[in-house]
C-alpha cells in the first residue's frame, strides 16, 4: 500500500489556518480544512448486470487470456469523515469507460465502437483499518459529450453514503463538461480534479492518489424520470446522465 496523503490544495489550506489560529487549530476548523468530496450523478451505466470478477483490479479479468487495452492507471488514498479520522470497512465501488468509450452495461456500448471483453469495467475494495483503499485500471476512454472520468460510490450495510466522480487534471474537455462545473462548490471541483503522472521514471503507467471525504449521513437514492427511488442496484438512468 502506497503512503497517501492529504492532496496539496487541502494541506495548503490547512497550513493557512494554523497561521491564521497561531497554531491553535480547533477540531471544528480542521473539518473545514477537509471540504467534503462533492456528490455527482450516478448515469445510466452502473452495471446492470455485475461481473463475476470484482476486484480492485480491473485491467485483468479472473480466467482471461490478455490483459485490457489502455494506458494502465493506479491510484488509491483514504476515506476519511471530515475531521480527518479514517473510516474502515466500507466497500468503494468503481466503474467506468474502457479504452473505447464502453460500459459493462446492456446500453453502454458506443455506436460504431466495440467493447473490450478484457476489461473488468467494474471493482470493488473495502477500506481496511486506516481507512484506505486502492484501484489498478486503465484510463478511462472519452464517452461521447462527456470529459475522461471514473464513477465512485461509497457503501457500507446497503447504505450508500456518496455517488461522485473522479477527472483528470489537464483533460481540455473539463472546462466544458456540464457534471463537473455542477459539483459543488470551486473548492470542491478542486478536490476530484486529480493530477496522474508516470509511475516511476520511463514507466508508460500512471499514478494518482486521491482522498475522499465523506459526511455521515447517507445519501438519499437518485430520483429517476418516471419510476420511483433507486433501491439496491442502480437501474438505468436517461442517457443524458452519464
Amino acid at each position: 500500500m502506497y503512503s497517501f496523503h492529504i492532496p496539496l490544495d487541502r494541506r495548503r489550506l490547512f497550513r493557512s489556518l494554523l497561521l491564521a489560529s497561531g497554531g491553535l487549530v480547533t477540531n471544528g476548523l480542521y473539518a473545514e480544512a477537509l471540504l467534503l468530496t462533492p456528490r455527482a450523478t450516478e448515469g445510466p451505466y452502473y452495471p446492470d448486470h455485475l461481473p463475476l470478477d470484482q476486484d480492485n483490479d480491473l485491467t485483468v479479468i479472473l480466467g482471461g487470456t490478455a490483459p485490457a487495452g489502455g494506458t494502465v492507471t493506479e491510484f488509491g488514498g483514504r476515506l476519511l469523515k471530515a475531521d480527518g479520522s479514517p473510516v474502515a470497512g466500507r466497500t468503494i465501488e468503481l466503474w467506468q469507460a474502457d479504452v473505447n468509450g464502453c460500459y459493462v452495461h446492456s446500453k453502454g456500448v458506443q455506436r460504431g465502437k466495440e467493447r473490450d471483453h478484457h476489461f473488468q469495467g467494474y471493482g470493488k475494495i473495502v477500506t481496511n483499518e486506516k481507512g484506505e483503499y486502492r484501484f489498478r485500471t486503465i484510463k478511462p476512454g472519452l464517452y461521447t459529450g462527456r470529459t475522461l472520468h471514473w464513477h465512485i460510490a461509497v457503501n457500507e450495510g446497503g447504505k450508500r453514503f456518496l455517488t461522485t466522480q473522479l477527472f483528470i487534471a489537464g483533460v481540455e474537455q473539463n472546462d466544458s463538461d456540464g457534471i463537473l462545473q455542477r459539483m459543488g462548490t470551486p473548492e470542491q471541483r478542486l478536490s476530484v480534479i486529480r493530477e496522474f503522472r508516470p509511475k516511476s521514471s520511463g514507466s508508460e503507467e500512471l499514478l494518482g492518489t486521491w482522498d475522499i471525504i465523506v459526511g455521515e449521513t447517507p445519501e438519499e437514492p437518485e430520483v429517476r424520470r418516471g419510476g420511483p427511488k433507486a433501491k439496491g442496484p442502480r437501474p438505468e438512468a436517461p442517457p443524458d446522465r452519464n
